[in-house]
């Protein structure tokens, strides 16, 4: 089964994340395959929009696959996950024609990252969005610093710091949910606002995406090596380690 399961809806392309688990942990597999069609996208004049969605009663991410993560015991190791993730994040950030997250389950790490590089989010009442990673003793450079470009130091503070799940009402207020959809109707209102605005006059829409993500790419970039230095000290510290044996043990 393909870990990403790609579709047209008219001028959209829909992503639908498709591991096996529902809760859609993030593994090379997907996140190459997200890689590969944010650039297939941006290149194909018949697609206007792409929608981002873990699907209908499914998440929309709930981080790193922790199979693959616990296997990182390196300097290497944890060196190629930063590169790969930044380069994930750059990539759907590339993308200048309007990217839609349809966001039903969890939103916790990578998930939650995912979301903040799209344009448009469209929730649910039971979408839960978690920044969580201090309470399990791994530090969140990268998602402090997204959350923070996005929303602000304080609305990173709330979750960051919080660690608690992301109210709807907060969400919206917040603007980090744009939308609330019901459940079962969470891809297709995803679909019909990526469509909306898809048919805007594209060199417009296009080209100020770019001015706007170009900070928070460089931004991404310019974050690299001191993320590097601060996972790395974390995996020394064994604080990460032991967060994957609890997990596992669960």
């Amino acid at each position: 089964m393909p870990a990403l399961n790609v579709y047209q809806a008219g001028t959209v392309l829909v992503a639908q994340f498709n591991r096996e688990k529902p809760l859609n942990p993030l593994n090379r597999e997907l996140e190459q395959s997200i890689v590969e069609t944010c650039r297939w996208a941006q290149a194909e004049p018949a697609i206007n929009a792409i929608v981002l969605t873990g699907g209908v009663d499914r998440s929309f991410g709930v981080g790193d696959d922790l199979n693959e993560a616990r296997e990182i015991s390196t300097p290497a190791g944890v060196e190629d996950l930063i590169d790969r993730t930044v380069g994930l994040y750059v990539a759907i950030l590339s993308v200048t024609k309007p990217v839609v997250a349809g966001m039903d389950g969890y939103a916790i790490g990578a998930g939650l990252q995912i979301a903040l590089c799209c344009d448009w989010r469209v929730g649910t009442a039971t979408t839960k969005a978690l920044g969580w990673e201090l309470k399990q003793g791994l530090a969140c450079p990268i998602g402090a610093y997204m959350l923070r470009k996005s929303f602000g130091r304080s609305a990173m503070s709330d979750i960051i710091f919080g660690c608690e799940i992301v109210p709807p009402a907060w969400g919206l207020e917040h603007k980090f949910f744009n939308e609330i959809a019901d459940g079962r109707d969470v891809v297709e209102r995803a679909i019909r606002r990526a469509s909306v605005l898809g048919e805007y006059p594209q060199f417009a829409y296009q080209r100020t995406k770019e001015a706007a993500n170009h900070s928070f790419i460089a931004g991404l970039r310019e974050l690299k090596p001191m993320a590097k230095d601060i996972i790395l000290d974390g995996f020394r510290s064994s604080s990460a380690q032991a967060h994957f044996s609890r997990i596992m043990r669960r």
